[in-house]
């Protein structure tokens, strides 16, 4: 029987927001495993002789930068990096979480949006005992697991004498004293000594008090000749120091830029290095490219003879010479088959059991992110009965926004300076389904649905005629799947999980419409597939909410069988996370398209026009072993409509 919902959800609150965590039904995993320490996956790495890279980065200086850069990250470390870090940038007002640019806010983003392990870099001597202690606290509560434990740089025109004297060796004691053995704990080296150390051998000595107080690994200043490196190990290991110590190569990336940095890292460059830049130093190319070659150069050399067990990259936010580095040195290693339909996060502490999510979030997996981030466990095997799923305010993820707002001329070049009418909304669809230049010659290859600008995904041409025959007529597609019935997990269309595998999918659909055409269509699907096929449809603000599901169960969309494991069941329908969805999916009307025009123009009142009068329905075909009837149900309410 279908469920007519007026005024919100149960309460009959119409802005009741659900802010209870879920109890989730949970299983052995099918093929997750648990978190590994950083540590503990450098260890086992080296042991099975495996070279490996890192990659550091530091906060970007401005609000409008922060989604190149976690995109930077993204592309960066889906080359397999182990781990990547972040500075602690005063500048940046590194502890203040609220800070969308401080270093902790970008750490825990880069944990969360990029799906790889994240180690903080954190420095001690600006601080007493109880501020790093807090910040500490707080990194915890950010998700991460590791620290790089720095004494810090001195203020200008300071003494050490001048501040609370803290050093790293009292952060490493601190940790392990208040956290025991939950953070990783990285500590800084170097080669040819500090420059206020009282000598090298000094320096050595005080590198060994911090392993020997519990950092677990070392990560090298930048040096430039390999043979520096190579003596610094080899001394070390002759007093003892036994932790893996890891080279920090900052590839030279320009001629005054590598000046800058060596001066204020107290290093010399070597004469030989300055002789070679001298005749090009006022070509950035070519001296991008001498760097490039002389970093391969040193790092294949440390690589190959084990002096060293791994890279770590200063990129200096760079991304073109830091991928040709790793793969010049081999190192660049794509991620292999899909473990899910969806990115899942195998490195994050928290994360990397979860198994199962809401399709509506699928092409705007940061936002769902968001919304989830203050979860303290995450579902794994199944999704179960979800009636309080933890979905917060729409206001509450406004960073999810940010990583994905684009610059308006971007936008509009895809869209239309201007829209007379649905037309044209309906052929910036179609363009986007068939990724067919528009009138302007430009591809749209991002929707307001959508936060990657990658076009449409593989699977998409399985159906994009049927999917351009929907926009045509009206009926705006921003999400959908095929059915499949037991494809091979490594087809390169539909296919994830492990090999060996088989692989499944109801038909799915999710649209805006009119609201006449949806009243058609929900009649249609009531006389005539009411077991077959389940809808949900819904306007802006809930005074309609119609659904032949049940309110508080799932209906799993994609499965799939694999030897020696559990059914996965990472995709679902879910009527109570539709509603939490339905807000996002509205805002985005206006907030990634019609806010791009005046609000006194045609295009935005076209715009607004579909926003408030149209409805978000989502259709599933539950007969997957049979070709999907999703779209003959659609060309039947049309042929009524316009009877």
């Amino acid at each position: 029987m279908a469920i007519l919902r007026v005024n919100g959800i149960d309460s009959g609150d119409e802005n009741a927001v659900v802010t209870e965590k879920p109890v989730f039904e949970t299983s052995k995993s099918w093929s997750l495993k648990n978190y590994e320490l950083l540590h503990e996956r450098i260890e086992r790495l080296i042991e099975e002789k495996t070279p490996f890279f890192s990659l550091e980065f530091f906060p970007p200086r401005f609000v409008n930068g922060v989604p190149n850069f976690l995109e930077r990250v993204e592309r960066l470390s889906e080359g397999g990096s182990v781990f990547v870090d972040m500075t602690w940038h005063m500048g940046s007002d590194p502890a203040n979480i609220d800070k969308v640019t401080s270093s902790s806010s970008i750490a825990a983003s880069m944990l969360d949006y990029c799906g790889v392990d994240t180690m903080l870099h954190m420095t001690c001597v600006q601080y007493n005992k109880a501020d790093t202690l807090k910040h500490l606290e707080q990194a915890k509560a950010m998700g991460l697991r590791s620290i790089l434990a720095l004494r810090g740089d001195l203020p200008p025109g300071t003494e050490l004498e001048d501040t609370n004297q803290f050093r790293a060796l009292d952060m490493i004691r601190w940790i392990r004293e208040e956290y025991g053995d939950y953070f990783s704990i990285g500590c800084a080296g170097y080669p040819l000594g500090h420059p206020q150390a009282p000598s090298y051998k000094a320096d050595l000595q005080y590198l060994k008090a911090k392993c020997d107080a519990g950092a677990n690994f070392v990560i090298t200043q930048l040096f430039f000749e390999p043979e520096t490196f190579e003596k610094f190990v080899a001394d070390c290991r002759e007093i003892g120091i036994t932790k893996p110590i890891i080279p920090g190569i900052m590839p030279i990336m320009g001629y005054e830029s590598i000046k800058r940095i060596a001066k204020l890292s107290q290093l010399e460059i070597p004469e030989h290095i300055l002789e070679d830049l001298e005749p090009i130093k006022h070509d950035d190319d070519a001296v991008q490219k001498y760097g490039t070659e002389r970093c391969i150069e040193m790092c294949r050399r440390l690589l190959d003879n084990g002096s060293a067990p791994s890279i770590h990259l200063y990129t200096m936010n760079r991304e073109g010479s830091i991928r040709e580095i790793l793969k010049a040195l081999g190192l660049w290693k794509l991620e292999g088959d899909r473990v899910f339909p969806w990115k899942n996060r195998s490195q994050h502490p928290i994360r990397c059991l979860e198994s199962v999510r809401p399709i509506y979030w699928s092409f705007r997996p940061r936002s769902y992110i968001t919304r989830t981030r203050d979860w303290d466990q995450f579902p794994n095997g199944r999704w179960g009965n979800s009636s309080s799923p933890a979905f917060g305010d729409v206001s509450s993820y406004y960073l999810s926004n940010l990583t994905t707002l684009r610059n308006g001329d971007d936008r509009l070049s895809m869209f239309g300076e201007n829209i007379e009418s649905i037309e044209d909304v309906k052929r910036v669809f179609i363009n986007y389904i068939t990724q067919t230049p528009n009138v302007s010659g430009k591809k749209v290859t991002v929707l307001p649905w959508t936060e990657a600008e990658t076009g449409v995904q593989p699977e998409t041409s399985l159906i994009s005629e049927q999917l351009v025959w929907c926009n045509e007529n009206g009926i705006l597609t921003v999400n959908s799947q095929p059915s499949v019935n037991g494809a091979p997990s490594t087809d390169p269309l539909v296919g994830w999980g492990k090999p060996g595998g088989y692989c499944y999918q109801k038909a799915y659909l999710e649209c805006f419409m009119t609201a006449e055409l949806s009243e058609k269509l929900i009649d249609i699907i009531e006389r005539e597939y009411p077991v077959r096929v389940n809808y949900h449809a819904i306007d802006k603000d809930s005074s309609f909410d119609k659904t032949n599901s049940e309110e508080t169960t799932p209906i799993a969309v994609t499965w799939g069988v694999f030897p020696g494991s559990e059914i996965a069941q990472p995709t679902v329908v879910d009527p109570l996370s539709f509603r939490a969805w339905r807000d996002e999916a509205y805002q985005m009307w206006m907030a990634q398209w019609g806010d791009f025009y005046p609000k006194e123009s045609k295009s935005y009142g076209v715009i607004k026009s579909i926003h408030d009068t149209f409805r978000l329905v989502t259709l599933v075909d539950n007969d997957f072993q049979k070709p999907s009837v999703l779209f003959d149900v659609l060309q039947k309410a049309l042929e009524q409509l316009y009877q």
